[in-house]
Parts: structure tokens; sequence; C-alpha cells
């Protein structure tokens, strides 16, 4: 024995922390569960944006749709926009899942887009979902 040593020198042992890791994979599912909420289905005349998490409409929702010339049309009936609020408003008090559909042209200028989306939760609709078409695969 060597009496200068004072401490008994101990091997450390490896270890991998886990909460990093753990936390990469809740935000990968948050983000899995919002993106997969997307809903489509075929309008009139509109085309959608492409999106590969189109689905097809599993309940009856509303459905407010903006075509490339700013023509409005709730729920298959063309809609002046002066009566915009008033109709939604209406739906919005027969609708229980406070849910609509917007299904907008993507020639349609953002702006718009986002105006329209003020209008839509003004009148009461709680979530708004986007129309997109299923992106076809080569």
């Amino acid at each position: 024995m060597n009496p200068m040593r004072l401490f008994k020198k101990s091997p450390r042992k490896p270890s991998i922390n886990l909460t990093p890791l753990i936390d990469i994979l809740f935000i990968l599912i948050i983000f899995f569960v919002i993106s997969s909420k997307i809903v489509g289905n075929q309008g009139v005349g509109i085309i959608l944006p492409k999106s590969n998490q189109s689905q097809e409409q599993i309940q009856q929702l509303p459905i407010l749709q903006m075509t490339a010339d700013q023509q409005l049309i709730l729920n298959d009936t063309p809609l002046p926009e002066e009566n915009l609020s008033a109709a939604l408003q209406e739906e919005a008090s027969v609708n229980s899942s406070s849910t609509l559909i917007l299904k907008i042209d993507e020639r349609v200028p953002h702006g718009v887009v986002i105006e329209l989306m003020d209008l839509v939760k003004s009148a009461g609709f709680q979530k708004i979902v986007f129309g997109t078409e299923p992106r076809s695969n080569p």
C-alpha cells in the first residue's frame, strides 16, 4: 500500500441521460397529432392546395368555399359577401361541434384568407379546418 494515497479511485460508471430523448419524443407526438387533423373533400370548381395528409370527410360539417374570383359558397349555396356574417352566425348556432371547413382556392391572396378566417371566428366557430386535395404520387 502506498501511504501517500489518501483517496481511493473508483471507476466511473457511464450513463445515458434519457430526459432529452423523451422530450424529443413528446414533441414529435404532438406534431403528428396536430398535423393529422386536416380534412378534405372534393369541391365545386375550386383548385385546393395539395397535401399528403388529406382525408375524406368523416362527419357532416358546414363547408365554406371561396373560388378563385372570391365568390363564396356556404354548404353548396352561393352567398353574397354582405350576407356572409349573418349566415355564418346562423350556421354556428345550429352546429354543435363549432367547427367549419374552409375550402379556399389556392389562387386566393393570403390577406383575403386571413380576413375570412377572422370573420369565421367572430361568427362563433371555434375551430377552422382547411380542406385540401390528396397529392398525386408519381
